[in-house]
């Protein structure tokens, strides 16, 4: 389901960080902007690309908890790495 995110410029690797990040802080990108120390607006591109590659909106509840579970599988993978 994160395939996609391959096709982002730099990697799947910043977009998966903060798909991690955005679900760690109850889905709120002003606490997710500060855990990447980045911008909210950057939050908001991230979450943006995710959905344009995806499919996939991040705060709705739904599609979000699948994002979620695919996130947490990932990580327990290792993925997104390139041996993968």
């Amino acid at each position: 389901m994160l395939e996609p995110l391959r096709q982002a410029r730099g990697g799947a690797e910043r977009l998966v960080d903060t798909l991690n990040a955005y679900f760690a802080s109850g889905r709120v990108t002003t606490a997710t902007a500060q855990t990447l120390g980045v911008g909210v607006r950057t939050v908001t591109y991230r979450l943006g690309r995710v959905r344009e590659l995806t499919g996939y909106r991040a705060d709705d509840p739904a599609q979000g908890f699948t994002l979620q579970v695919a996130v947490l599988g990932a990580r327990l993978l290792g993925w997104p790495s390139p041996a993968l």
